[in-house]
């Protein structure tokens, strides 16, 4: 569920702190464009600096591992070994990191093909995917129909299928880089990608901003539908 908060002192900090004017001047003229709003995980603001630098590329679906988080690490929001360098990562994100790398990324100590890191010097726990640091990438939550006047609309799941089909390649083009990798999480049909609470800052038409709460259910039945949406959320439920 989105729960809207959407405080103006919110929005101001997230204007004034986290993304590049340019990629949020992408999701609004993305949302302009086809009348929608775009619902997007609140980005990882350590990644933001790296993002457009040579030699820098958003994580893939192919790298499971974690990017640091120590926002005093030199690597910070770079996909960092949690084994060859654990002071990257603060608090419980360590034991965290160090699950998916061994579990997920790194099985046997062995990277996947394409995936390098320095075992010392300067860059010691540095991975890189054929050659390239990697940062963080964005993942989209949902994309719903809208009118202009800025009012969500019932959007069913082969109707976000088709706006993320024009949204996805306009907002890559303008970002500059392919930071959009995947469909949005509430188009999944196996899973729901969403994590337990996190921040969902929406893009809507005439340059309109949402700041949310994603929470998941285990199992999301939507009031208006009485249905369970297994997979896909129902976007009523993004409302309440």
């Amino acid at each position: 569920m989105l729960r809207a908060e959407s405080p103006q002192r919110q929005i101001r900090a997230f204007l004034i702190t986290t993304m590049q004017q340019s990629h949020k001047n992408a999701f609004f003229a993305a949302a302009q464009q086809f009348t929608c709003w775009i619902g997007l995980r609140e980005p990882n603001v350590l990644s933001e600096k790296w993002i457009g630098r040579p030699g820098h590329v958003p994580k893939g679906a192919a790298c499971k591992a974690k990017t640091a988080d120590n926002p005093g690490h030199r690597f910070s929001g770079l996909v960092m070994d949690p084994v060859l360098c654990p002071d990257a990562f603060i608090g419980t994100s360590l034991s965290d990191a160090l699950k998916k790398w061994k579990n997920d990324f790194a099985r046997g100590g062995n990277l996947p093909l394409g995936f390098s890191r320095a075992e010392s010097g300067p860059e010691k726990g540095l991975v890189k995917e054929k050659g390239s640091a990697i940062y963080a990438d964005f993942d989209l939550m949902a994309i719903n129909k809208s009118n202009p006047e800025g009012e969500f609309l019932f959007t069913d799941l082969p109707e976000q299928r088709a706006l993320f089909a024009k949204v996805e390649p306009m907002l890559n083009g303008a970002l500059g880089a392919k930071l959009i990798q995947h469909g949005a999480e509430f188009m999944w049909d196996e899973k729901i990608g969403a994590r337990t609470r996190e921040n969902v800052i929406w893009f809507g038409p005439g340059r309109r901003m949402l700041i949310g709460e994603s929470s998941i259910q285990d199992k999301p039945i939507c009031p208006q539908c009485n249905v369970w949406h297994e997979g896909a959320r129902c976007p009523h439920m993004l409302l309440h």
